[in-house]
Parts: C-alpha cells; structure tokens; sequence
C-alpha cells in the first residue's frame, strides 16, 4: 500500500509578497537570527550592521566587553545611523545628519545645537535589541517580549545544533569570508540543503568525496553520532587528499574523517569537518532573492603554519554552493507555475519535511 504523500509548503510561500510580510512579523522579528562571528567585534567600538528581513541593526562591543545591539536608527529624526556593514568608533556613535552622539551602551550623550534641558536624552537613547553569542556566534532577536534564552532556543530546534559544542568553536578564526546572491527564496536554499536526492545530479564532485550523498541518503545509517565519512582521508572540506590538518576539540579518528551538518533555524547552516568549519548565513532581501554569506573557519594553530592554504577548502565550497544555488535558482523560475500547487516528500526528504514543520510551528499553521 503506497503510504499517504507528505506535502511540501503551498507554492505561493515561496514567492508570496504577503506570506513574506506575515514570516517578518511572525518569524523574522521574533526568533534568535544568526548575524556573524564574536571575532568581527572583538575590541570595544567595534560594529557591524546586519539586516534582518528589512530591519538594520547595529551590533558592537561596549568597553565592559559585552556584546550590545540596537536598531541602526537615530532618535532624533529618523536618520540611519551607521552606513558602513562593518568598522570601529572609539567613544561615540555620531549621526550623520545632526551629530547627535550615541556612547557604546546606546545612551544619547551629545545633542549639538540643541540645549540639555530641551530635550530628554535618557528617553532619546538608541533603541536596544536582544543579543547574545554562542560558541563564538553572534545572535540577535527584535522580538518586543522577553524572547527564550538563546541556548535554550537551540536546544529545541529541530536539527540539534548543541551537538557540536564539544568542538569549542568558540576559539576558531574566521580565515575568508565570501558574499553570493541568489535569486531565490530563503526556504528553497534551507530545503535544498536538508537533501541529497539531488547530489548525484547536481554534485558530482561532491559525491566523489562522499560517496554516501551518491545514494541520496544525507546521513549515514550504520552511525548514530550523524557523521557521513569522507573516502579522500583528509580532515578538511576538500577534494585535496591531502588537506589534513589539526583536528578539532572533541573529535575522535573517524570523526576526524567525516563531516557533519546542521540547519541552524531560521538562517544558519554549520558544516563541520575534522579540522574545519564552514557557516553559512542566510539574508533574505524579499521574498524571491536571497543573500548567502560564508565563513571560513580554522583552529589559530593551524593558520600559524607556515604551510597553511585554506584555498583547497574555499574552492571546494564555492563549487558545491554555486551548483546548490543554481537549482535553488531553478525551483524558484518553476514554482510560480500555474501547474504547481506544492511538491511532496519521499522517505529521504526527511530532513525538509522536518524543516517544514518547523516551519509551520513557528509560523503557527496547521
């Protein structure tokens, strides 16, 4: 008896103007959303501007050490504050409007032209925003409400990326970072990668190193720890055999020698290799266009050699994403078809089924 069909979402999510306005409020604004690495802000008056689904916000390190976030807005008019994606101020924020000065904490320390007694600037200070960092990544939250504590919302996310703390990623250096634009929906990149049916087709290097994916399987069934093994006995994300480095905290050989992955809802992927890790952080600009930046990771000991050539791993990287974007690409000039209505899930599209229903929960959907 064949077994009941499992629905993709309906095709319209994936393109839908409106169905994008409802994930803002409803998931964009309210999750804990991947914005960088601690390392990018690592000195007090250091900053980075990220955008979430259409919202700017201003990340940096106040000189206490911690991490702050705020919306990348001055109080006074409206202004953007802060142009630049990534830099470093050494006391104050200054809008480039009217000159009003912000310190590290968001506070509104200076108002030129404008008396202290004809304004209230312990009321005008830079709106804040949740933050938090685990192992070395940087989160943010717009949610108005108290949001859960950022580990706790990992612990219950569907693709269990606490599993990976062992490795004290938290100590790695981010050697490259690379920036594509892809012409697709946010979730079509996330259901692409949660499946290997089509890297026989679509990946044929790859599937060379990991001759599982051949099989259209995304994991190995014969481990429980989710490693698939890679067959060039390296350490690396690579084709190079010899691509073998130091290995990672808490690897043992033949996790030394597999690779492992995770979806970090709504929009981080981490791939982890015995010596490395490659993170991709998802930007939707939109419904149908999405920005994907990548970041190269590798232990300080390793980037100390002499030798060291993360090139092999880069291109390796850029190959398999540049034909995942393609196809994502593909899917997103098909599915405004008058002829397609949603997809279906066989056995191994598991892990997008998974995603999917995540998905729905958060977006409250039946």
């Amino acid at each position: 008896m064949t077994p009941e069909a499992r629905h993709t979402l309906p095709a319209d999510h994936y393109y839908s103007a409106e169905q994008y306005a409802v994930e803002q409020e409803q998931l964009w604004y309210e999750q804990w959303v991947y914005v960088g690495r601690a390392d990018q802000v690592a000195d007090p008056g250091q900053f980075l501007t990220v955008d979430i689904a259409g919202q700017n916000v201003l990340v940096t390190r106040n000189d206490d050490g911690g991490i702050r976030a705020f919306y990348n807005v001055c109080s006074h008019r409206g202004a953007v504050l802060c142009d630049e994606t990534r830099g470093a101020t050494k006391a104050v924020f200054q809008c480039p409007y009217h000159a009003w000065c912000y310190d590290l904490n968001g506070a509104l320390v200076a108002t030129p032209r404008v008396d202290k007694d004809e304004v209230d600037r312990s009321a005008l200070g830079l709106k804040p925003v949740h933050v938090d960092d685990w192992q070395g990544f940087i989160f943010v939250n717009l949610s108005r409400s108290t949001p859960t504590p950022l580990r706790e919302a990992l612990d219950g996310h569907y693709d269990s990326p606490l599993r990976f703390e062992k490795h004290k990623m938290e100590h790695l250096v981010t050697v490259q970072r690379t920036e594509s634009v892809v012409a697709a929906n946010w979730k079509i990149l996330i259901e692409n990668y949660n499946e290997c049916l089509h890297c026989p087709i679509v990946h044929p290097e790859l599937v060379e190193v990991v001759p599982t994916y051949r099989t259209g399987e995304t994991g190995d069934r014969s481990r429980v720890d989710g490693g698939v093994p890679l067959i060039t006995g390296g350490t690396s994300y690579s084709d190079d055999p010899r691509a073998r480095r130091a290995v990672l905290p808490g690897m043992n050989e033949e996790m030394a020698h597999s690779i492992y992955g995770s979806q970090v809802f709504p929009n981080m992927f981490i791939d982890v290799a015995g010596s490395n890790v490659v993170t991709t952080r998802l930007v939707p600009e939109g419904p149908v266009q999405t920005r994907v930046l990548t970041e190269y990771l590798f232990l300080p000991e390793d980037i100390a050699e002499p030798d060291f050539d993360h090139s092999t791993v880069v291109d390796f990287c850029e190959l398999v994403g540049g034909q995942d974007y393609a196809v994502s690409e593909r899917v997103q000039r098909g599915i405004t078809s008058r002829g397609f209505a949603h997809g279906v899930y066989p056995a191994k599209d598991d892990y997008v089924h998974q995603f999917n229903q995540y998905y729905r929960k958060v977006m409250h959907e039946s």
